[in-house]
């Protein structure tokens, strides 16, 4: 399906794998079917990522944090250039501000706008 270290296009990873060409976690079916990450949101992408507290980066966040499946996750690198970096699946899900403040640092957003982290391992 996706070549590690190879980059992807929008287009590419939403015509293999669906869901929304804009949205960070693309959702299909009730499903989280990839990850594509900003590294200045996530700088510990790919085993870390960092939900802000919009409605639909919370959906998606919770959405994932209960999937046993694993997901292909993407960094971006360009405009419309993202590096596939491998399947990851959820290894823990943190919600409480304490837990997630660490998190945020060296991110673009503040602890406060930080609704869930989300823990990944390599499969």
């Amino acid at each position: 399906m996706f070549e590690v270290g190879k980059d992807y296009s929008r287009e590419t990873i939403h015509s293999i794998c669906g869901g929304s060409k804009q949205a960070f976690l693309p959702v299909k079916r009730g499903k989280v079917v990839a990850a594509c990450l900003r590294p200045d949101l996530n700088p510990q992408a790919p085993e870390v990522i960092v939900c802000n507290g919009g409605a639909a980066a919370r959906a998606a966040g919770r959405t994932l944090a209960r999937q046993t499946d694993a997901i292909p996750v993407f960094i971006k690198r360009e405009s419309d250039s993202f590096r596939y970096v491998g399947q990851f699946a959820v290894i823990e899900s943190l919600t409480t501000p304490l837990d997630c403040a660490p998190y945020a640092r060296h991110t673009s957003f503040t602890a406060a706008q930080v609704s869930r982290v989300i823990k990944l391992k390599r499969c």
